[in-house]
């Protein structure tokens, strides 16, 4: 990641709006997290489900890593919308 590609990033956290790639609609920032929080949740829960299937001995490291990775990331996530009052539920 260079420095332009940095600033660009720091830029839009900083403003009230995303502007979603895929979507090329403008959402609030809120609405943004809440969905990042419940895509979270979804991935940690994969990660768990990838863990429990493993029979792989080489691969159960890999899939304890993605767990605590997942798990992190989530409560990350949930922490920093609940500091925000963002709730995951829509209006």
């Amino acid at each position: 990641m260079n420095k332009e590609d940095i600033i660009h990033f720091l830029s839009q956290v900083s403003s009230r709006f995303f502007v979603d790639d895929d979507e090329e609609t403008v959402r609030p920032v809120e609405i943004r997290l809440a969905d990042e929080v419940k895509k979270a949740h979804q991935d940690w829960l994969k990660a768990q489900k990838y863990f429990e299937c493993v029979t792989d001995p080489d691969l159960v490291d890999h899939a304890i890593f993605a767990e605590e990775a997942a798990r992190k990331k989530y409560i990350y996530l949930l922490k920093k919308a609940k500091e925000q009052g963002i709730s995951s539920e829509r209006p």
